[in-house]
């Protein structure tokens, strides 16, 4: 065997290890190593730290738990009633549940083994931590060499903002927002797109596209709108690539149809979801609460002064990252005869003119997916997404370049200007993460210097009758009302317990109006039911919020209230849509309709009438004789019960968010529920003792649906493994036979075969 000996500028060696230990490969497995293993020991207090969230993580934990009962327990686990927070919501029919259930499921097979929320915590860590792979999958499949795939690794995890909700530490880390289901669809969305891509190109992999396509949906309804869309955008690329306009053409009209095939076997899939969802849309809130930009995003000039300061990509530091995207912006451009290098450019540019939002685009943007319900700023993740690939393809510049040259110099040039761009990024991130790991360790000894004082509190909270519990909410002093950097609100929740004043989600038509509770008007605590008090001392409250107990610095209150129901008389009606509800729900609020417990009948969806914040009927100015007694009530998963002795024709109201999935039953007969101002369930009651029960069950709709996408998934794959041979069949049977019909000559008698007697 002969070497190569070294030359003067190392060629040589560089020759040796290219041949015998495969140069670029160890190169690629070190570099993916280390942003893997960066992100795994600096995000490991994430699951070392025991805390609770002071972010959305607590409801995302208490739909994990949700979820596990709900299958031990053989309900509808796609569509369970959410008890707490918000007056009760299905949040499954309209939000994104995937991550809930898998979730659920690991924990069930594993029998329990790990708890829901360090189940929550591992997910969340390792997920964070192999985003990297995600991205450098991607890359190859779109074509890309292992280094350019590589370099996307690296750079995958270092994005940083503003809290702008996109794909850097602060959309879910402890200290951020924790956006559990959003973690989810990001490490989905880039394989996702790379395998329905090759999907579109070659015709082949239908069945996994849809798969990975129908989870990112069904992990975060944006981020699979965002995948369809950037789909339909790349499917126009062979109009650049192609110098006949024909050949273009055909090439775009063979990938569209592909295209509408997978988007067509992804609804399927989920049609259990979307179905649903759509017919139900009425009783979706649009928040008034929410910020503008929500909705609208920040407009064209805000994104473009935030692109030249570098905060979309480099908040709060030099910006390396956002240097690397025009750079790689101007390789692709120079390199836009090879469609690999299109796709960086495409996703980039169509999400980052999506990003402006509403202010250049008006009623357009209402044609994505979703229209006016989504959340225009979060398409920001395109922007990343975009922004990463072009990255690894600037970063990966130097090195091809070295390793093309094969000198040792070159190659410590190229190591040279990559740490000297990296390094500082990687510094600001583990300084982050460090700041991140100081805060939870300070809150978790908060914590536990006050365990004592919390744990009595919650164990007395859970052995009183059944309520719910006020501290404070979201937008009053409850904000300032934390144990470390946990707002006690926070650990009530975190505890199960039926919370009021917070506002985790803004979907069901409810929670708007928490907002407005009036801590000194008693009709108020006994409309939501706030029958407990958790305050800071000090505080003060009218006289009829009693003290109760003292548990340290914390005290607990009692308010007499008749409990989750109450009869109601109704003798008016509101009619209107969505937008229409917030006006009236605040005018009925601010009268002395609820003193006298008069709650409109309310006709979401018909038309509105003339002043959106009157309404039609009779006012009476008393609440007159009694209505009657609530005997006794029961609470379940998903269900209320209670005996009722009504004196005078009145209604039951469950003062819990109205859904057309109740099923109410009086004494055993189903009777039908209507919706009630501020929309909670009401059921029509004569005079008499009554067993009422009042359930929430999804569709038997539903469960067809999920059969049907369920078959559908066993179609593709069995079609995809079989294609050969029904191709085949298709092509000597069918076709040869449609061929042959259509060549017989007009009037050819057909040739009849002889006739036999069948003998008896």
């Amino acid at each position: 065997m002969t070497t190569t000996s070294a030359g003067p500028n190392g060629r040589g060696l560089v020759d040796i290890f290219r041949r015998y230990f495969q140069f670029e490969g160890i190169i690629v497995v070190c570099m993916l190593i280390f942003a893997v293993g960066f992100n795994l020991f600096y995000l490991y207090p994430e699951v070392a730290v025991k805390v609770t969230d002071p972010n959305d993580g607590v409801l995302h934990l208490l739909l994990t738990v949700l979820t596990i009962e709900a299958v031990t327990q053989g309900q509808n686990f796609t569509d369970p009633w959410v008890g707490a927070p918000g007056m009760g919501f299905p949040l499954f029919h309209y939000y994104h549940h995937l991550p809930f259930l898998s979730t659920a499921v690991i924990h069930i097979l594993t029998l329990g083994v790990f708890a829901p929320v360090s189940m929550m915590n591992w997910t969340t860590y390792l997920l964070l931590s192999l985003f990297p792979l995600s991205i450098y999958w991607s890359l190859r499949r779109y074509g890309f060499n292992q280094l350019t795939s590589a370099m996307g690794g690296i750079v995958a995890s270092l994005t940083a903002t503003p809290g702008l909700f996109g794909l850097d530490f602060d959309s879910y880390v402890w200290r951020g927002h924790g956006l559990y289901t959003q973690l989810w669809a990001m490490v989905l969305l880039p394989p996702s797109l790379a395998l329905s891509y090759r999907v579109m190109r070659d015709g082949k992999g239908y069945f996994w596209a849809t798969l990975l396509l129908a989870a990112t949906l069904m992990s975060h309804l944006i981020y699979g709108s965002i995948a369809f869309v950037t789909l339909g955008a790349l499917t126009f690329l062979p109009a650049i690539r192609f110098l006949t306009s024909e050949s273009a053409r055909e090439a775009i009209w063979v990938r569209w149809k592909r295209l509408l095939i997978l988007l067509a076997m992804v609804l399927v899939v989920t049609s259990y979801f979307l179905v649903p969802f759509f017919l139900d849309r009425p009783f979706l809130n649009l928040s008034v609460w929410e910020q503008p930009e929500k909705y609208n995003s920040y407009g064209y000039a805000w994104v473009i002064q935030s692109v030249a300061k570098g905060d979309l990509f480099d908040f709060d530091r030099f910006p390396s990252l956002t240097v690397l995207v025009a750079v790689g912006f101007a390789i692709c451009l120079r390199r836009w005869k090879e469609e690999r290098y299109l796709i960086p450019l495409a996703i980039f540019l169509l999400w980052l003119l999506l990003y402006f939002g509403r202010s250049p685009w008006g009623p357009l943007i209402d044609l994505l997916p979703l229209g006016r319900d989504v959340h225009i700023h979060r398409v920001i993740a395109g922007v990343h997404l975009g922004g990463i690939y072009l990255m690894a393809i600037a970063l990966a510049a130097s090195w091809r370049w070295a390793m093309t040259r094969g000198g040792v110099r070159y190659l410590a040039v190229a190591v040279a200007l990559t740490l000297l761009i990296m390094l500082p990024v990687y510094s600001e991130r583990r300084t982050y993460l460090a700041e991140n790991a100081l805060v939870m360790r300070e809150s978790q000894q908060a914590l536990a210097t006050e365990s004592q004082d919390l744990s009595a509190l919650f164990e007395k909270l859970k052995r009183l009758p059944p309520g719910r519990v006020y501290a404070g909410g979201g937008a009053k002093w409850g904000v300032e009302y934390i144990v470390g950097s946990v707002r006690v609100h926070h650990l009530l929740i975190g505890e199960g317990l039926d919370m009021m004043g917070g506002i985790y989600h803004a979907l069901s038509l409810n929670s708007d109006l928490q907002i407005l509770f009036d801590e000194n008007r008693w009709e108020l605590y006994n409309l939501y039911n706030v029958r407990y008090v958790v305050a800071p001392e000090g505080r003060i409250f009218p006289d009829f919020v009693r003290p109760l107990q003292q548990f340290g610095r914390h005290r607990l209150y009692q308010v007499e209230t008749t409990g989750y129901f109450d009869l109601v008389g109704s003798g008016l009606e509101f009619a209107g849509g969505r937008t229409d509800f917030y006006p009236a729900a605040t005018a009925w609020l601010a009268s002395e309709l609820p003193r006298t417990k008069q709650h409109p009948t309310m006709l979401l969806g018909r038309p509105a009438i003339k002043d959106e914040r009157s309404f039609t009927g009779k006012v009476e100015s008393s609440a007159g004789p009694s209505r009657g007694t609530v005997l006794s009530e029961g609470i379940g998963s998903n269900f209320f019960t209670a005996n009722v002795a009504v004196e005078r024709d009145s209604l039951l109201m469950l003062k819990a968010t109205y859904h057309p999935n109740w099923r109410a039953t009086v004494g055993g007969i189903k009777t039908d529920t209507v919706m009630l101002m501020p929309s909670f369930v009401g059921v029509q009651l004569p005079p008499g003792d009554h067993e009422v029960r009042i359930e929430y069950r999804p569709r038997r709709l539903r469960a067809i649906l999920i059969g049907l996408g369920l078959l559908a998934l066993l179609l593709i794959a069995i079609g995809e493994k079989r294609s050969t041979a029904l191709s085949g069949w298709f092509t000597t049977s069918v076709l040869a036979r449609m061929s042959g019909a259509v060549k017989r000559p007009r009037g050819a008698r057909r040739r009849q075969r002889p006739r036999h007697r069948i003998r008896r």
